[in-house]
């Protein structure tokens, strides 16, 4: 219900064109509530800034949340492509595309053996990660393909947290490039807004999203976080990975530490 709740009232400031502003102010309460001194987390590595921690959680900048979090994610796609009968530890190039501060990168550093790459179209985050995180080639790329790397040249990419802020057109462009830049056989691993988060829609849109069609919110902010964007598992396994090989659905949290989106793994024919 609160989801919900939420999604009407940015529906509401979005046509009175309050959003962005009204966003900015909510950003600037949170990153406020936070209590920073330690600059570096249990892993010896530097903490980003609250707000960097902001824009890529969307709703916390607790550091304890982003580390928890971040590790997660990793850990789940783990799970994906060991479901793929590959092992995180055998694979050579990886590319975590929209890599934002390096939530889940700076976990890869505990694991022998892939080279790591990230890009992202905030170049402060880039920045951020270029400098603090030595273990990641970090690369700024534009909001549309292309990227800036060879054919060929990753044994996986996960984009998480990406796909949910894409309109129709951004998603099949970048896939297209994800297609590109993937070695043969390649895996690919995105998360999105699926069935376990649809109460946030309005009865029209959940209508549609029943029918099996993706709902868009917010289109005219697309490639923000205030555009977000609801995907039905058939849409995925039938449309926006149609052409996509073995694509399985896996789960990034746990009990424990829910990750309230829907994630996919697929191979690259």
């Amino acid at each position: 219900m609160k989801g919900y709740a939420r999604s009407r009232i940015a529906d509401g400031l979005d046509r009175a064109r309050l959003l962005r502003p009204a966003e900015r102010l909510r950003e600037e309460w949170l990153v406020r509530r936070v209590d920073d001194r330690r600059a570096c987390g249990p892993d010896g590595m530097p903490l980003p800034p609250p707000r960097l921690r902001l824009l890529v959680d969307g709703r916390s900048a607790d550091r304890g949340h982003f580390l928890r979090v971040g590790r997660q994610m990793l850990e789940g796609i783990r799970g994906g492509v060991h479901s793929m009968g590959r092992e995180l530890e055998e694979l050579g190039a990886v590319l975590d595309f929209g890599c934002g501060c390096g939530r889940v990168a700076r976990h890869w550093t505990s694991l022998p053996g892939p080279e790591l790459h990230g890009c992202d179209y905030n170049g402060e985050l880039v920045e951020w990660c270029a400098r603090n995180l030595c273990s990641l080639r970090a690369t700024r790329n534009e909001p549309t393909p292309p990227l800036p790397y060879v054919s060929g040249s990753f044994d996986l990419i996960y984009a998480l947290s990406v796909f949910t802020h894409l309109d129709e057109a951004l998603q099949r462009e970048w896939l297209a490039e994800f297609r590109r830049v993937l070695a043969p056989g390649g895996l690919l691993v995105i998360s999105v807004l699926g069935a376990s988060v649809a109460d946030r829609l309005g009865p029209a849109e959940r209508r549609r999203f029943e029918a099996g069609e993706m709902v868009v919110q917010r289109p005219r902010l697309a490639g923000r976080n205030l555009c977000s964007v609801y995907h039905p598992r058939a849409y995925v396994e039938e449309t926006l990975l149609a052409g996509w090989e073995e694509v399985r659905q896996f789960d990034l949290g746990t009990p424990e530490l829910p990750i309230w989106q829907s994630a996919y793994v697929a191979r690259r024919a």
